[in-house]
């Protein structure tokens, strides 16, 4: 009697599971994809990641830039007075610099913190520093009258001259100060751009504010262009702070030339190898992943005083 065997349907196929040749196999393409998914990702954050720190730099520097030349155009303005007939010109005390920065401008308490430093500290670029003066309205509530008000946005203070006259005046005073920043890379010095408000009365009552303005701006430099010998009213000769200062004529002072340096706070990019250079002309020593710009312009003078 012959014995009858089951077919095996056609077409059809049993699942024997993997072999562990084939497991190893997909498991390396995995490992493959995963890192390069990886390696991609990384590039595409570290390029966002520059991207980002640029946009910022570049907005800090022209905000710094766009800030610094208001007030200096601003500086020596003086209100016109109808009532008197004489010739009335800007004030002759509309702006003062330090080519290393004040004495000490983040715990100001007098004028004389506000003297002009003759180092710069140890471990930080040089920066220079401005102080910037105008007359102006006096500030009213009732009257809506919101005119003349300084870097800090305190309204300017009245000052009783020795002929009688009160005026109102504006005192703002730029400078770099130092802090610090945490980032991934841990905490790390940060420059930012602060504006010390200067709202000592004639009587003598001392009254400083500092108010931190722009994050980021490592320096600032400016370079004074007094008259030219030919024509008074050419700006020619290029001076430092300390020149201007030595031959007494802040009141002649045309034109400010304005340089403002930013660096990334986070780090970002996959450049370490760009040499920077700061307003001095002075080469910067980047570490990784870290960018510099600088920032230039000339600023016109508005209210020059007659010599």
């Amino acid at each position: 009697m012959r014995k009858h065997h089951p077919q095996r349907a056609a077409g059809r196929s049993y699942n024997t599971g993997l072999s562990l040749i084939e497991l190893l196999v997909g498991l390396a393409i995995g490992m493959v994809l995963a890192i390069v998914g990886s390696t991609v990702y990384l590039y595409s954050k570290n390029s966002y990641n520059a991207a980002t720190e640029t946009s910022q730099m570049e907005e800090n520097g022209r905000f710094a830039l766009n800030l610094l030349t208001k007030y200096i155009q601003s500086s020596g303005f003086v209100m016109v007075d109808p009532a008197n007939n004489l010739p009335q010109g800007p004030i002759d005390n509309k702006l003062r610099g330090c080519d290393l920065g004040f004495v000490n401008p983040t715990t100001t308490a007098s004028t004389a913190d506000l003297a002009c430093a003759t180092a710069t500290p140890a471990g930080t670029l040089p920066s220079a520093s401005i102080a910037l003066f105008s007359e102006t309205d006096s500030y009213s509530l009732s009257g809506a009258t919101f005119q003349g008000f300084d870097c800090v946005g305190l309204s300017s203070i009245p000052i009783t001259l020795a002929t009688g006259t009160v005026i109102n005046e504006v005192r703002s005073y730029f400078v770099v100060t130092r802090t610090t920043v945490q980032t991934p890379n841990g905490v790390v010095p940060m420059g930012q751009l602060t504006c010390i408000s200067d709202r000592t009365s004639g009587l003598g009552v001392a009254s400083f504010q500092s108010q931190p303005l722009i994050p980021g701006v490592e320096q600032i430099a400016f370079t004074y262009f007094l008259p030219s010998v030919i024509d008074p009213n050419t700006a020619q000769i290029a001076s430092t702070a300390a020149a201007v200062t030595a031959a007494s004529q802040w009141p002649a002072v045309l034109a400010v030339e304005v340089c403002v340096l930013t660096k990334s706070i986070q780090p970002g990019g996959n450049d370490t190898g760009t040499t920077y250079t700061d307003c001095y002309g002075n080469a910067i020593a980047a570490t990784a992943f870290e960018s510099y710009r600088t920032f230039r312009t000339t600023v016109r003078l508005r209210n020059r005083t007659s010599t």
